[in-house]
């Protein structure tokens, strides 16, 4: 059984999260599940996140041709560079690289959310924070981060739901879910947080 985070340091951490994310990518089955573990070793948060914090796309659980398409879309870079939150009303919001601007005002025409946000990047996508019980892992507490707030695209960004669970200090471990229109939630993709300026060995997908 694998140890509980806190017990562990924050490298060993990264370490484990950087090899169950090149599992996945060799055997995908044992590399989710090795990803998992580390999710439900996971606390909710504590203190609450406060700020920007850096975001990587670690895996996504759709199947391989889907994954393509998901490259194909992003192109070279992943746009999304992290999440920034306010504890004090519980919101937040997401941070891109502003050369992806058009893209999302063409993908999402007549969205309105969008936020500058200094000479290279921008905030869109608000949420509002709580905690609560995993969607999936009903035995443990995660904090949720819940795109269904009126500003946001009712048939897409508002049918998504981040969880997010404390795997070391400073680093920060997240399942994203999608409410499908036929009614069925899944689990789409796993990403990590962490402060800014923490130098650890994690590889995004697009990085």
């Amino acid at each position: 059984m694998l140890m509980e985070a806190t017990t562990i340091s924050r490298e060993e951490v990264a370490a484990r999260l950087l090899a169950a994310q090149q599992l996945a990518e060799a055997d995908r089955p044992r590399g989710l599940v090795a990803l998992n573990e580390l999710f439900r070793a996971g606390s909710v948060p504590a203190p609450q996140l406060n700020g920007r914090y850096t975001g990587e796309l670690v895996a996504i659980t759709l199947s391989p041709i889907l994954i393509q398409v998901a490259r194909s879309q992003a192109g070279d870079t992943l746009p999304w560079l992290g999440k920034s939150f306010d504890p004090v009303i519980s919101r937040g919001n997401n941070i891109f690289t502003l050369a992806s601007r058009k893209r999302v005002q063409r993908w999402l025409p007549g969205y309105l959310g969008i936020v500058e946000d200094g000479p290279s990047t921008f905030h869109a996508f608000a949420f509002k924070t709580y905690t609560g019980p995993g969607k999936v892992d009903r035995d443990r507490q995660v904090l949720k981060i819940d795109y269904n707030l009126p500003e946001n695209p009712a048939l897409t960004i508002r049918r998504v739901l981040d969880e997010l669970v404390e795997v070391a200090d400073g680093l920060y471990l997240g399942k994203a879910f999608v409410h499908w229109w036929w009614g069925s939630w899944s689990l789409v993709a796993y990403f990590s947080l962490r402060v800014p300026d923490l130098e650890l060995p994690i590889a995004g997908l697009w990085r």
